[in-house]
Protein backbone atom coordinates (compact mmCIF):
# COMPACT_ATOMS: atom_id res chain seq x y z
CA UNK A 1 0.00 0.00 0.00
CA UNK A 2 2.73 2.20 0.61
CA UNK A 3 4.71 1.96 -2.28
CA UNK A 4 0.75 2.76 -4.44
CA UNK A 5 0.82 5.70 -2.07
CA UNK A 6 4.72 6.91 -2.71
CA UNK A 7 3.77 6.44 -6.44
CA UNK A 8 0.43 8.06 -6.53
CA UNK A 9 2.36 11.61 -4.93
CA UNK A 10 5.09 11.51 -7.24
CA UNK A 11 2.78 11.43 -10.35
CA UNK A 12 0.93 14.23 -8.75
CA UNK A 13 3.83 16.34 -7.76
CA UNK A 14 5.09 15.77 -11.42
CA UNK A 15 2.21 16.59 -13.11
CA UNK A 16 2.17 20.16 -10.86
CA UNK A 17 5.69 21.02 -11.48
CA UNK A 18 5.19 19.90 -15.50
CA UNK A 19 1.83 22.39 -15.14
CA UNK A 20 3.53 25.17 -13.98
CA UNK A 21 6.30 25.14 -17.28
CA UNK A 22 3.64 23.74 -19.40
CA UNK A 23 4.09 26.84 -21.79
CA UNK A 24 7.80 28.06 -20.52
CA UNK A 25 8.30 31.70 -21.61
CA UNK A 26 10.56 33.01 -23.38
CA UNK A 27 13.47 34.06 -22.54
CA UNK A 28 13.63 38.18 -21.40
CA UNK A 29 9.77 38.13 -21.06
CA UNK A 30 9.76 38.86 -17.64
CA UNK A 31 10.81 42.39 -18.61
CA UNK A 32 7.57 43.33 -19.77
CA UNK A 33 6.35 42.37 -16.65
CA UNK A 34 8.79 43.52 -14.08
CA UNK A 35 8.02 46.69 -11.58
CA UNK A 36 11.62 47.92 -11.91
CA UNK A 37 14.81 47.13 -14.06
CA UNK A 38 18.15 48.10 -12.66
CA UNK A 39 21.40 48.19 -13.16
CA UNK A 40 24.19 48.34 -11.00
CA UNK A 41 27.31 47.07 -9.08
CA UNK A 42 27.00 43.87 -7.01
CA UNK A 43 27.97 44.77 -3.63
CA UNK A 44 26.53 41.73 -1.30
CA UNK A 45 25.25 38.45 -1.81
CA UNK A 46 24.56 36.85 1.65
CA UNK A 47 23.44 33.31 1.52
CA UNK A 48 19.32 32.81 3.33
CA UNK A 49 18.81 29.48 1.70
CA UNK A 50 21.40 27.64 0.84
CA UNK A 51 20.59 26.55 -3.40
CA UNK A 52 17.50 28.49 -2.76
CA UNK A 53 17.51 31.76 -1.54
CA UNK A 54 20.05 35.12 -1.31
CA UNK A 55 19.48 38.86 -0.30
CA UNK A 56 21.75 40.53 -2.92
CA UNK A 57 22.72 44.16 -2.57
CA UNK A 58 23.65 46.21 -5.88
CA UNK A 59 25.12 49.78 -5.92
CA UNK A 60 21.99 51.38 -8.27
CA UNK A 61 23.83 53.17 -11.42
CA UNK A 62 20.97 53.44 -13.62
CA UNK A 63 17.36 53.04 -13.62
CA UNK A 64 15.71 51.55 -16.94
CA UNK A 65 12.38 51.31 -15.92
CA UNK A 66 10.34 52.07 -13.07
CA UNK A 67 11.99 54.13 -10.58
CA UNK A 68 13.66 53.46 -7.54
CA UNK A 69 16.20 55.09 -5.52
CA UNK A 70 19.98 55.46 -6.00
CA UNK A 71 22.57 53.93 -4.25
CA UNK A 72 22.26 50.28 -2.62
CA UNK A 73 19.17 48.42 -2.95
CA UNK A 74 18.70 44.98 -1.12
CA UNK A 75 16.38 42.46 -2.58
CA UNK A 76 15.78 38.88 -2.61
CA UNK A 77 16.74 36.02 -4.82
CA UNK A 78 14.61 32.75 -4.63
CA UNK A 79 15.88 30.43 -7.42
CA UNK A 80 16.02 26.42 -7.17
CA UNK A 81 19.85 25.64 -7.30
CA UNK A 82 21.49 29.06 -6.43
CA UNK A 83 25.26 29.21 -5.62
CA UNK A 84 26.26 30.11 -2.28
CA UNK A 85 28.22 33.26 -3.64
CA UNK A 86 27.92 35.54 -6.75
CA UNK A 87 30.21 34.38 -9.53
CA UNK A 88 28.95 36.20 -12.44
CA UNK A 89 29.80 39.76 -13.45
CA UNK A 90 30.02 42.70 -11.64
CA UNK A 91 27.85 45.15 -13.84
CA UNK A 92 24.53 43.66 -14.04
CA UNK A 93 20.79 44.75 -15.29
CA UNK A 94 18.42 43.14 -12.68
CA UNK A 95 14.69 42.75 -13.62
CA UNK A 96 12.63 42.96 -9.98
CA UNK A 97 9.11 43.06 -8.96
CA UNK A 98 7.28 44.26 -5.80
CA UNK A 99 7.58 41.27 -3.03
CA UNK A 100 4.97 43.42 -1.18
CA UNK A 101 2.16 45.51 -3.14
CA UNK A 102 2.06 47.83 -0.48
CA UNK A 103 5.64 48.60 0.55
CA UNK A 104 7.29 50.16 -2.56
CA UNK A 105 10.46 49.46 -1.34
CA UNK A 106 10.72 45.93 -0.91
CA UNK A 107 12.10 44.09 -4.09
CA UNK A 108 12.83 40.40 -5.15
CA UNK A 109 14.40 38.95 -8.46
CA UNK A 110 11.96 38.10 -11.34
CA UNK A 111 11.01 34.31 -11.45
CA UNK A 112 9.67 31.30 -13.24
CA UNK A 113 10.18 29.25 -15.87
CA UNK A 114 13.82 29.88 -18.11
CA UNK A 115 13.31 33.71 -15.96
CA UNK A 116 17.00 34.26 -14.83
CA UNK A 117 16.51 38.08 -13.79
CA UNK A 118 19.75 39.03 -14.01
CA UNK A 119 21.72 39.95 -17.01
CA UNK A 120 25.82 41.32 -18.11
CA UNK A 121 25.12 44.58 -19.07
CA UNK A 122 28.27 43.85 -21.49
CA UNK A 123 26.09 41.58 -23.83
CA UNK A 124 22.41 42.27 -23.05
CA UNK A 125 22.29 46.22 -22.41
CA UNK A 126 21.02 47.03 -26.24
CA UNK A 127 18.70 43.92 -25.75
CA UNK A 128 17.04 44.86 -22.63
CA UNK A 129 16.74 48.16 -24.00
CA UNK A 130 14.95 47.44 -26.99
CA UNK A 131 12.72 44.93 -24.94
CA UNK A 132 11.73 47.80 -22.69
CA UNK A 133 11.11 50.50 -25.01
CA UNK A 134 8.67 47.82 -26.59
CA UNK A 135 6.77 47.23 -23.60
CA UNK A 136 6.06 50.77 -23.45
CA UNK A 137 4.25 51.34 -26.27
Amino acid sequence: MLPAVCALISVFVAATSAHACAVPRPFFSELFDADVIVRGNFRDFEVLEPGQEARVTLEILETLKGSVQQGPLSFNWTRSGLADQWRGPNDVIVALMRSNPDNRENYEIMRGCRVWGIYRTDKDKELVMEIITRSAR
